[in-house]
């Protein structure tokens, strides 16, 4: 169990580093993308929805605030189709991450873990838990992302991980959209208060699901 965790933290890490170095080269800011996302209010819908997909679907690479754009599409698009855009994005990039983590898995797994027998256990661990970890891995910023590289890594069975990836990311993505689409600049509270309760609710889910790993590992 330590070396999974191990291996999350390492993963997190260079999305948090990424994150970082995006952020100080002043590439693409939160500001900027607040801004830019206000600037669009007014285009053509399906344009935005384009927009946002691709946005998401860049996360991956960029390490997007995710939850602030998914809120943004809701109340810039309205629910159905903010849904659908960031649904989309948010699956495109996941995909992503599983296809490049599955590709270079083993030699990462080599260069990140020196011990075959820990990359047997966490292997094992993984193939039993992953679903569950997919389904909640929204409880913390870059967790699915995270999760979907793991995924990746340990050649998980691709459908099995776009269905649990999806049964994770689709009640995220209706929640907030659905809460960004009934805020407003003069009123933004039921999106502030809304995605606080939904980080706690996965969060949660999260600390008693890792807590049940180590009881049985």
């Amino acid at each position: 169990m330590k070396s999974l965790i191990k291996l999350y933290l390492i993963i997190i890490g260079v999305f948090a580093l990424i994150f970082t170095l995006v952020n100080l080269t002043g590439l693409l800011s939160v500001a900027d993308i607040k801004e830019y996302l206000e600037q669009i209010q007014h285009a053509d819908k399906f344009k935005i929805a384009l927009i946002v997909t691709v946005l998401l679907a860049s996360d991956v690479f960029l390490s997007v605030p995710t939850i602030l754009i998914v809120t943004y599409a809701g109340n810039i698009l309205g629910f159905e189709l903010g849904l659908l855009a960031s649904t989309t994005g948010m699956l495109i990039s996941g995909t992503i991450a599983y296809i490049l983590c599955r590709w270079s898995g083993n030699k990462m797994l080599s260069v990140l873990i020196k011990d075959k027998k820990q990359i047997d256990e966490v292997n094992s661990i993984f193939h039993r838990l992953g679903f569950g970890m997919l389904i909640i891995a929204r409880a913390l910023p870059m967790l699915p992302e995270a999760t979907c590289c793991l995924s990746g890594m340990m050649k998980f069975n691709f459908l099995k991980f776009l269905g649990y990836y999806l049964l994770g990311t689709l009640p995220y993505a209706i929640v907030l959209t659905y809460l960004g689409s009934i805020s407003s600049a003069d009123n933004p509270y039921p999106a502030f208060i809304g995605i606080g309760i939904v980080y706690v609710i996965l969060y949660l889910l999260w600390f008693f699901k890792l807590r049940h790993t180590k009881e049985n590992t």
